[in-house]
């Protein structure tokens, strides 16, 4: 019964001009409509170089996706199509959510993302497919127009993104469903898509059923023509030190298109969470224009720098022990290393304990050659956001923000007595 029904797929409802790229394939399936209609087609096109995952995100009811995980393993023996199922942890998603300051969508989008990436690159799968399709595409172009992302944003999703395929992108959802009838299985419903306090679901609810065909082939065309400029666009690189730096003649002689995705690559690289608008894109280039100025945000600091611009990440508070081996935060690690003549040298056997690596806090002081200095003045001398100190019991040791674009300094009390001299540095991961 299932070769019949797979068979009326192929007769007339395999979508005009759809293909399949070449290698291993990972279908990253959810049970619902779109990726069992991918899922039939690989079965008939491809089903010897294919497996699906599934993962259970732990934020819905426990009998609702018991029921959903058992639907998934009968529809994937059906088709003929090996399955995999992972779970999240209850309380992950949220959680991640929390840290990274986004939404449950989004962090339940993360933790999936790189669950597939993980499994495909351990067991040599070439391509990941996802089934988003033309509505997909429509509802995208549209959420971000309601959300004020810049213009580029306006590309939508892209078929071809590196490991990632999405081959159903061209395909109407009307053509999805027919597919659906055909085969004649049940579909596995996510009662989170019915909660209209979603942008995407609303969207999906309310102004989706209301495009024509023509209309959401016009936006999908749109998108198209916008990810060609985007191709075209000139995208300065900024480097690969702590931050990310831009001759900022260079940066100033770009179209504003360029500016644009200069900037939304730099926030990217530099962990900016959720889309970046055109507001904030046109504040990180008006600074660029005035040459001076700082724009302090949350996730990225910019700073002009006489003919430089200088784009730093959000660093958190921290502080940590150090010992004698090292400290670590993040990408930043505190170690015993020489690197050149600027390299800080001191005796360890003049530090009273605990010793301290901690970020830098406003009214920190440190006792210089000339006297003492506030580290704050330091940071503005220097001109960068944030220094990183080591501290014991008698006070600051040093002031690390060579690694920063500034300079290493070291307390006075450790200036003359080299005794058993070893050298430290903050270095980036």
């Amino acid at each position: 019964m299932a070769e019949r029904r797979l068979r009326a797929l192929c007769n007339g409802l395999i979508p005009e001009g759809f293909r399949l790229p070449e290698g291993r394939l990972l279908l990253a399936f959810s049970g619902g409509e779109d990726s069992l209609f991918l899922m039939a087609l690989l079965s008939i096109l491809a089903p010897n170089r294919s497996a699906a995952l599934y993962v259970n995100h732990g934020i819905r009811p426990a009998e609702e996706l018991e029921k959903e995980e058992h639907l998934n393993r009968y529809n994937a023996s059906i088709l003929g199509i090996p399955l995999e199922i992972r779970r999240i942890a209850r309380g992950d998603v949220g959680r991640l959510a929390k840290e990274k300051h986004i939404g449950m969508e989004a962090a339940a989008r993360d933790l999936r993302y790189g669950i597939l990436r993980s499994y495909a690159m351990e067991n040599g799968y070439s391509h990941i497919l996802t089934a988003h399709h033309q509505d997909d595409q429509a509802e995208t172009i549209i959420m971000r127009i309601l959300s004020s992302a810049p213009v580029y944003a306006l590309g939508g999703i892209s078929r071809d993104d590196g490991i990632l395929f999405r081959p159903l992108l061209n395909v109407s959802k009307k053509t999805i469903r027919k597919g659906i009838e055909a085969i004649g299985l049940s579909v596995s419903e996510d009662s989170t898509n019915s909660d209209t306090g979603y942008l995407r679901n609303c969207i999906r609810s309310n102004i989706i059923p209301y495009l024509s065909e023509q209309a959401k082939e016009s936006l999908s065309s749109i998108a198209k023509n916008i990810a060609v400029l985007r191709q075209r666009a000139r995208i300065l690189d900024g480097g690969d030190r702590f931050y990310l730096e831009y001759d900022r003649n260079e940066f100033l002689s770009l179209d504003r298109l360029s500016q644009e995705l200069t900037v939304f690559r730099a926030a990217e690289c530099l962990g900016q969470s959720g889309r970046f608008s055109r507001r904030l894109a046109a504040a990180v280039i008006e600074r660029a224009e005035m040459g001076y100025g700082r724009l302090m945000l949350p996730s990225f600091s910019v700073f002009p720098v006489k003919d430089l611009l200088r784009i730093y990440p959000g660093l958190d508070r921290f502080a940590a022990e150090w010992s004698r081996n090292s400290a670590r935060h993040g990408r930043l690690e505190l170690k015993e290393e020489y690197k050149d003549e600027m390299t800080l040298m001191l005796d360890p056997d003049l530090m009273v304990p605990p010793v301290i690596f901690r970020l830098s806090e406003e009214g920190d002081r440190i006792h210089l050659k000339g006297g003492w200095k506030r580290v704050s003045e330091l940071e503005k001398e220097w001109r960068i956001p944030y220094s990183v100190v080591l501290e014991d019991r008698e006070g600051l040791i040093a002031v690390f923000g060579a690694v920063f674009g500034g300079r290493d300094r070291l307390s006075e009390r450790f200036a003359d007595n080299p005794g058993k001299p070893f050298t430290l540095a903050l270095a980036r991961e």
